[in-house]
């Protein structure tokens, strides 16, 4: 059986995620800090982020997270936190970063730590959608939360029916390149 596709793997060789443009001294430390991010926030949800080694230029994204939890009166359950799943029937596998409910919304999150909330993640979330539908979890609405240096956060709400469809004509792509091309 070969390797089932990752969703940001599948955007990237369509090109809907593009950064060849960005030079590899810029890119490469953006990235790992946006997995230290992902990790800080993770590791704060799940109860067991150990501030005092807190690398300082995360503090403010934590910050920024923290303060989203709590403006939005949201509590993390670990079972809903960066797990991997796959769709048997699409063929494609990813991870979600939060799906938790807020207020009596199920709630997909993508964290962002990037300077600007990019067009391409409202079709990422609507993969990662796809991907919990099928493993029985129904999604009420998705969200970018864009962290920042200062301390704050932006929500960015996805809501154009036709993610999905986007999503699935980019495997369609994918599917079709790397069987032809």
């Amino acid at each position: 059986m070969t390797e089932l596709p990752r969703v940001t793997e599948i955007l990237r060789e369509v090109g809907l995620i593009d950064f060849s443009h960005v030079p590899l001294s810029i890119m490469e430390p953006a990235q790992k800090f946006g997995s230290a991010v992902h990790r800080a926030t993770e590791l704060w949800d799940r109860g067991t982020l150990d501030i005092e080694i807190l690398s300082e230029p995360l503090i403010p994204y934590l910050e920024g997270w923290k303060k989203f939890l709590k403006d939005y009166d949201i509590t993390i359950n670990p079972d809903e936190i960066e797990q991997q799943f796959t769709s048997k029937k699409w063929g494609f596998k990813g991870t979600p970063d939060r799906w938790p409910m807020i207020g009596k919304k199920r709630t997909l999150i993508d964290l962002k730590s990037s300077t600007s909330m990019y067009p391409v993640t409202a079709i990422q979330t609507a993969a990662y959608d796809i991907l919990l539908e099928e493993n029985g979890i129904k999604i009420q609405q998705r969200w970018g939360i864009q962290l920042n240096e200062k301390g704050t956060y932006r929500v960015e709400p996805y809501l154009k029916l036709n993610d999905r469809t986007i999503f699935l004509s980019a495997l369609n792509v994918y599917k079709f390149k790397k069987e032809n091309l």
